[in-house]
């Protein structure tokens, strides 16, 4: 088995192979349009706004944000994922590499979106703070930061230690466990006859800690939900989601 090497990091490691795109590739389309359209409608952002997805992924997020007219720009640390989603940019929808906890570009953006967990994968919490920060300088004055984060509680009562799920033939065997300070997910899978084994490891943040940090960061929170719907955030919500302003 081939597992991850520890001096690469797993987001790195992980992300930017094909095979991470066929385990996840049914993520729900629906789902993350319905809930741009509920955040849109509910932050009333005018067409011409610029705004920044940051931790793009393959861009379905960035796609639909174009679509709807805004000036999109997508980054992410994948060169994998931003060579597809390039394919489809324009004038109004650009995709770079880009490491989050480093400013792209300053006092530029209105609206910043951080969405499906894409946080919290740092050893050093401090790294963690510095991609705030940087969302912080790259918005314009009293700019929108739209943070979309697991919630600690639903996964502790919701988890599922073990499961096998089988994509384009492969089957990946998936346990999860937990710690003080971690979630961990372990992905183990044959292909083209080779093992390997990745894992995926994102901090357990509550919505305190969330919430501490963003206001230590230079933001002020002006509403937060706990799902797609934009429902209240309570103790059972399954999504931490804070709208925060840059002060």
């Amino acid at each position: 088995m081939i597992p991850v090497k520890p001096e690469i990091a797993w987001y790195e490691s992980w992300f930017d192979t094909s095979w991470y795109h066929i385990l996840y590739k049914h993520r729900d389309f629906n789902e993350a349009e319905l809930f741009i359209d509920n955040v849109c409608q509910y932050l009333a952002l005018p067409s011409e706004s610029v705004v920044l997805d940051l931790a793009c992924g393959k861009g379905r997020h960035a796609f639909y944000l174009a679509r709807k007219g805004f000036e999109v720009t997508g980054l992410d640390l994948s060169a994998r994922s931003i060579a597809e989603a390039s394919q489809s940019a324009h004038a109004r929808l650009q995709f770079h590499i880009h490491d989050m906890r480093e400013v792209y570009k300053a006092d530029h953006f209105d609206v910043v979106f951080n969405l499906f967990t894409s946080f919290g994968y740092f050893e050093d919490k401090a790294d963690d703070e510095a991609v705030l920060q940087s969302i912080a300088a790259g918005l314009k004055s009293r700019g929108l930061f739209v943070f979309d984060y697991l919630h600690v509680t639903h996964v502790l009562e919701t988890h599922i230690a073990s499961e096998k799920q089988v994509h384009e033939g492969i089957t990946f065997s998936i346990s999860r466990h937990l710690s003080e300070s971690w979630i961990v997910k372990q992905i183990a899978f044959v292909a083209e006859e080779q093992s390997y084994c990745f894992y995926e490891k994102v901090r357990n943040y509550s919505p305190e800690e969330l919430a501490t940090m963003l206001q230590r960061c230079g933001f002020t929170i002006i509403r937060s939900f706990g799902n797609y719907r934009l429902d209240p955030l309570t103790a059972e919500s399954p999504r931490c989601i804070y709208i925060a302003r840059r002060l």
